[in-house]
């Protein structure tokens, strides 16, 4: 899909996505992120934007983080290059505030301190598209979706049997392959798909020619499917990512010189789908687990060499209705039940564990009024054994303006929750019984085709969990933590000769505490703006840039910066492609976590064959 005039199917990264089907040549798309059935992305009032698998290989993203920190409202920070720490900010809040599903799959860590997903693991080879919502979830998803929620969702196969194999190669030594292969018929469906990824790295902590943090990533997934007839099916995946990551760590008087500390992990998901649909009825009953090991090897001046290990053991059943009626609208009614896990101990001491259970019912419904105007309603409730219930609700509008065909306006109110972790739940400041922080909020948006949009959004968040540096444990936080901004974001394409031009701009009113002091590593402007173009012999020339502003972090300016990158993809014989991608061309000096390196001017080839 290299053609100029549906180009805009493959850059929706950049657009709010309700506008993309505006233009009559793009293909239908459709998400589960936003009420848990598939649905076109049209139907919804909430802000849903898609990365696709087009525009993962147009750029060069060789990992999660590095895809989503390139749509607006979202930032990211690295502590290092590939496989080290990375975090990411979703209109300012914190990534434990953010679900990440793989397939529908939970993989938030609740071994973590705030139960956040590490997408230092997450490569992209598997990927076929990411669902983005911003805005509070929690009466669809419940817990960890009070920012949002990010679906990875892996490829599916298509008719017959076909496949691709890829190669790279690059700067920091590395190299990577991936290799995947379908078959699609009437009713059997099977696909592979697993990559390698090696880096010799550089140095974690500043500066990066310090010496080399390496990593090593070796990922595998496997989907199988079967129709029974047209109106059951059954479906299976599978997920397994082992690591092996260099890092230095902070606390040793070695610095970055640090030969000692590494880290493991292993994470495997599975889950099974059975579908049933009837006219206007459809059912879908789901079972997943997710394990989660990490083990961190540190050193440190006081304690010695040790390790840290991080285990998490998620369990999740649903039962999901789905009913379409009078042509115009859909409800849903969701049953859950899930099983939370997790524990940490150092070296040998007696381990810090923690679980509870949540059971779940909520009820969404969508209904287009007079043909221009979409009403949304949503309605959750939580029951858990180990503190407090809670309800969440939304309610959503999107009025089509018929005297202007492609303008859009809308609102979203919302309220979410996000429980403590395990980890949290085990290290709480003595005495305290921790409970759920509870977010409401509300966004207004304007949009006109993929020309323009303009949202604005503002969040409270009572009740959150921070750790307590003198009593050694996690509370609740009196007061509420406040987050306003405005985001634009705009398309212009020239069809005739090829070229598109893309940007978004997001700035931050207010990101601060309960005290009324900003929260660290969120920069208040954050500027992403591109052009490509693409020739008549599918040729495809690429420049992106991206400018952030002034972060603080416990007292330091980590000041503003802007890298330039430039994207280049060609055949080169049939069912071959060759793509090279130049990453900070400039060599720019910057930090996105104080004291952490970030990588230098690098360039990466890759490969692939398809069949």
């Amino acid at each position: 899909m290299n053609q100029p005039s549906i180009k805009l199917s493959l850059i929706p990264a950049l657009l709010f996505a309700t506008n993309l089907l505006a233009e009559e040549t793009l293909e239908p798309i459709t998400v589960v992120s936003s009420n848990k059935t598939e649905q076109s992305i049209q139907n919804t009032t909430s802000n849903v934007e898609v990365i696709t698998a087009e525009e993962i290989e147009e750029r060069g993203y060789q990992s999660v983080a590095e895809a989503i920190e390139h749509i607006a409202g979202i930032s990211v920070t690295h502590a290092g290059g590939l496989g080290q720490q990375t975090t990411f900010f979703v209109r300012g809040a914190d990534a434990g505030k953010v679900l990440v599903l793989l397939d529908g799959m939970r993989l938030n860590d609740p071994s973590t301190t705030d139960g956040r997903t590490l997408l230092d693991s997450f490569t992209t080879n598997a990927i076929q598209q990411i669902e983005i919502i911003k805005g509070g979830s929690s009466s669809i998803w419940g817990s960890n979706a009070s920012a949002g929620v990010i679906n990875i969702i892996t490829k599916t196969p298509k008719e017959g049997i076909h496949g691709s194999l890829a190669a790279t190669y690059g700067s920091y030594n590395t190299r990577g392959l991936d290799a995947d292969i379908a078959y699609k018929d009437e009713k059997f469906t099977a696909q592979f798909l697993g990559a390698l990824l090696k880096t010799d790295g550089f140095s974690a902590l500043a500066p990066r020619n310090a010496e080399d943090d390496g990593y090593t990533n070796k990922n595998a997934n496997l989907k199988l499917g079967y129709a029974f007839d047209a109106n059951n099916k059954l479906m299976i995946n599978y997920n397994h990512i082992k690591t092996k990551t260099k890092y230095d760590d902070q606390y040793s008087a070695n610095g970055a010189n640090d030969d000692y500390s590494h880290a493991d992990s292993d994470q495997q998901n599975l889950a099974a789908d059975y579908r049933y649909s009837q006219g206007n009825y459809e059912a879908t009953l789901h079972a997943s687990k997710g394990t989660y090991d990490r083990n961190y090897y540190t050193t440190s001046d006081y304690w010695g060499d040790g390790v840290n290990h991080y285990h998490a053991l998620i369990k999740e059943y649903s039962f999901i209705n789905a009913y379409t009626y009078n042509a115009n609208g859909k409800a849903v009614l969701g049953f859950e039940y899930k099983d939370i896990d997790g524990f940490n101990q150092y070296n040998d001491y007696p381990a810090s564990q923690s679980d509870y259970r949540n059971k779940a019912i909520f009820l969404s419904n969508t209904y287009l009024l007079g043909g221009t105007t979409l009403l949304e309603t949503n309605l959750r409730h939580d029951h858990y054994d180990a503190f407090e219930s809670k309800t969440t609700y939304k309610i959503g509008i999107k009025h089509d303006h018929p005297s202007l065909p492609g303008f859009a306006t809308g609102a979203n109110y919302y309220t979410s929750y996000d429980t403590p972790s395990s980890y949290q739940l085990a290290n709480p400041v003595f005495g305290t019984l921790l409970k759920p922080s509870y977010t409401n909020g509300y966004e207004l948006y304007a949009r006109y085709k993929e020309w323009f949009s303009v949202t604005y959004f503002d969040n409270k968040i009572e009740d959150n969990i921070d750790y307590d540096m003198a009593n050694w444990g996690y509370y609740n936080v009196d007061g509420t933590s406040k987050f306003k901004g405005l985001e634009l974001a705009s398309t212009y394409t020239m069809p005739d000769i090829g070229l598109v031009f893309s940007g978004n701009y997001t700035h931050l009113f207010k990101y601060e505490k309960e005290d009324g002091t900003p929260l660290i590593r969120r920069p208040k402007d954050t500027l992403n703006a591109s052009v490509d173009y693409y020739t008549d012999s599918q040729i495809h020339y690429g420049i992106d840039a991206q400018y952030i502003g002034n972060r603080e972090e416990f007292g330091h300016d980590t000041g503003n910066y802007t890298l330039w990158n430039l994207n280049f993809g060609t055949p080169i014989m049939k069912d071959t492609d060759l793509s090279i991608h130049a990453k900070n061309i400039f060599d720019k000096e910057y930090q996105s976590v104080y004291g952490y390196a970030t990588e230098g001017r690098s360039v990466y080839a890759r490969i692939k064959y398809s069949f």
